[in-house]
């Protein structure tokens, strides 16, 4: 019994010096920690370094982290989406689509484990891949089956970028010398005078205290932030040629001269409101349609979302594509609204539009403005 025990605390100092001798790494796969929140839904540092192995894998280049980031993003918007679909991928499609795939490449699926092994790959998110590309193309058949059928989708679309503009805001100070306060000569002698004074280290302040007439006085002569195309030309000259604390010579005003300093400015993005076109349907409540969108009979639109009757465009601006609503009117009569597509409705969108457009281009384009609409309403937030 005794030799027992030996060999068993034997075996435990040896497992423990290997221990010790095996580097922290090996005993997990990657960094499992929170890289972003999407909706409710999180992507992990694992996943997205795994995404960017295989995608440097499938398409033998080096991308950059930042861009495998935009994939998982937009892979995790598509799979909430599906969800709310109730969409779902079956172990035959994907062992066929798998079959297919190692078909086309040649190769077993012992070797393509094997490959993916020898990159820190493992197989299920190959499996991920695969049904992600499936079930994205089953959204879009669900969605849009009576303008597309059973296309090949690319992967990785782009999302349509969003229609920006950029606007400046600035923050100053200023001293108005008023003509009725001191006169129009006296004015003008001491607007030139305060201006030599302050850049020579005089108090702004003091000098707003005792001369300005201007209602900031009170804020200490702080104007702001305000738009640069709230304020009038001459302002906009004047601060557009001031650096940060620099105080401006003094420039003549309806009724006085007038000194600005510039305290700070900053752009910003603001997002115009598009013009959207809808595609939707009314269906008469019960109905037997499973997939409202699914049959062109039934489909209205595209139209411009203002043009659609009050009481319907009032739904249609709360659904999500896809999602239904239904509504009674005062007879009783029960029917179901379902929008099917919502577009920013310009003339880009317009040319994609003509009916001998490619299928493939028009899945594509269809697809993005799905994606466009989602990205709108989804909150991501990097961790």
């Amino acid at each position: 019994m005794m030799a027992f025990f030996r060999y068993i605390k034997t075996k435990i100092c040896i497992s423990l010096m290997l221990l010790t001798l095996v580097p922290s790494y090996a005993f997990c796969k990657s960094d499992f920690t929170v890289a972003y929140q999407v909706d409710d839904q999180i992507i992990t540092n694992y996943d997205v370094d795994q995404v960017r192995k295989l995608s440097n894998l499938l398409n033998r280049t080096n991308i950059a982290r930042s861009e495998v980031e935009k994939i998982l993003i937009s892979n995790k918007i598509k799979e909430i989406y599906a969800n709310r679909l109730k969409i779902v991928v079956s172990d035959e499609e994907l062992n066929l689509q798998i079959d297919n795939f190692l078909q086309s490449n040649e190769i077993t699926d012992k070797e393509l484990r094997s490959l993916l092994n020898s990159k820190g790959i493992d197989i299920e998110t190959f499996y991920n891949f695969v049904k992600e590309n499936i079930r994205w193309k089953k959204v879009l058949d669900f969605r849009f089956g009576y303008k597309i059928n059973n296309l090949s989708i690319k992967d990785l679309m782009p999302l349509t970028s969003t229609p920006k503009r950029i606007e400046k805001e600035y923050e100053f100070f200023e001293i108005f010398i008023s003509n009725e306060r001191w006169g129009a000569q006296k004015a003008n002698l001491i607007a030139n005078r305060l201006e030599i004074e302050i850049n020579n280290g005089a108090d702004f302040d003091k000098a707003v205290e005792k001369f300005s007439s201007a209602t900031s006085k009170t804020q200490k002569g702080k104007v702001g932030p305000i738009k640069k195309s709230s304020l009038p030309k001459q302002f906009r000259n004047v601060l557009d040629g001031l650096k940060r604390n620099e105080v401006s010579k003094p420039f003549k005003v309806n009724g006085g001269f007038i000194l600005l300093k510039l305290y700070r400015t900053r752009s910003y993005q603001t997002v115009k409101t598009p013009k959207l076109s809808v595609t939707y349907s009314v269906l008469t409540e019960p109905s037997d349609s499973n997939a409202p969108c699914s049959n062109e009979k039934e489909i209205r639109g595209p139209v411009l979302l203002s043009k659609v009757e009050k009481n319907i465009r009032d739904i249609l601006t709360k659904l999500m594509p896809g999602e239904s609503y239904k509504l009674s009117d005062s007879s009783g009569l029960a029917r179901s609204v379902t929008l099917c597509e919502s577009l920013v409705s310009d003339k880009q969108s317009r040319a994609l539009s003509f009916e001998n457009i490619k299928k493939n281009e028009e899945a594509q384009r269809l697809s993005n403005a799905l994606m466009l609409e989602l990205r709108r309403n989804t909150t991501v937030v990097k961790k």
